[in-house]
């Protein structure tokens, strides 16, 4: 038999001591997933049309096609992106992360195009 004697209720103490000094294992914050959106953009001589009217912040998927008789391309203005010139046929995928919802100006940068109509404001819900 063991000299040390310890009151049981001291070791019950201690025990509560030691497991309520343990941290606690909480999951890390999830980052919020942002949607996917694809939005088809259709440029003509002298206008934009969009296959949606309000589009929700997250990454947009821009499918431009220049449907016109020249040369035009597609640029968002808070973001800084742009299809490159686009002859008339050809078509580019443009990527945007909206992270804000608001409203985006857009215009075509060639010319006086902008003057003529080629330009506008998307809403980012």
């Amino acid at each position: 038999m063991s000299r040390l004697r310890i009151p049981l209720a001291a070791l019950f103490a201690v025990g509560a001591v030691v497991v309520a000094a343990e941290p606690t294992l909480a999951a890390p914050p999830r980052k919020a997933v942002l949607p996917t959106t694809t939005v088809k953009v259709v440029m003509a001589d002298f206008d934009f049309t969009f296959s949606k009217a309000a589009i929700p912040h997250g990454t947009v998927i821009f499918k431009v096609v220049n449907k016109g008789a020249t040369t035009h391309d597609f640029f968002i203005y808070r973001v800084n992106k742009n299809t490159p010139l686009l002859a008339p046929g050809k078509s580019a995928t443009l990527t945007v992360t909206f992270t804000t919802p608001g409203v985006y100006h857009y215009l075509c940068t060639v010319g006086e195009h902008a003057l003529h109509g080629m330009q506008g404001d998307l809403k980012i819900t």
